[in-house]
């Protein structure tokens, strides 16, 4: 075998390499692809997430809110009814 044939085979196998690394690299492409679109997916959920809980956060909050001014009312209430009974007619 002479020299050039030798390098003619080691060339061939150098292409034959290119192209199975190629093949591999575009399917390994294909699933990043795939996988972005999922993560890009779950990223939206996790956003949809965070602002319902804020929203719950909010919700709380207002809750709290209201449920210290009733008591606020209903020791107001409760005061006038004292007041109320110590009338004497």
């Amino acid at each position: 075998m002479d020299k050039i044939q030798m390098l003619e085979e080691k060339i061939t196998k150098v292409i034959d390499k290119i192209r199975a690394l190629t093949d591999e690299n575009s399917v390994l492409n294909e699933k990043v692809s795939s996988l972005q679109e999922e993560l890009d997916i779950k990223d939206a959920e996790l956003t949809a997430v965070k602002q319902e809980l804020r929203n719950v956060d909010v919700l709380k909050t207002d809750i709290d809110k209201l449920h210290s001014e009733r008591e606020k009312v209903k020791s107001q209430v409760e005061t006038l009814i004292k007041e109320l009974e110590s009338v004497e007619l």
